[in-house]
């Protein structure tokens, strides 16, 4: 097993990616964690955004359709 794809390692990137940069679209995600890991495929960034939307670390804007960390504003 390559630990590069497992979950927590995604999560994280994600947790990143939202963390510098606020607000942002499902794709832009992916390209983000691509950058860390070429090889992590969307299915992976999607698993990791539901893991971290169940622990509700993350919410979803589906009017907007933007990824943002929980406790943060809406505008």
């Amino acid at each position: 097993m390559n630990l590069d794809y497992s979950l927590i390692n995604v999560a994280s990137m994600v947790v990143e990616c939202l963390i510098e940069r606020g607000r942002y679209p499902l794709h832009k995600i992916l390209d983000f964690t691509k950058i860390g890991c070429k090889d992590v495929n969307e299915q992976d960034v999607m698993l990791a955004i539901s893991f971290l939307y169940l622990l509700g670390k993350v919410d979803y804007d589906r009017n907007a359709d933007l990824v943002y960390m929980c406790g943060e504003e809406n505008d």
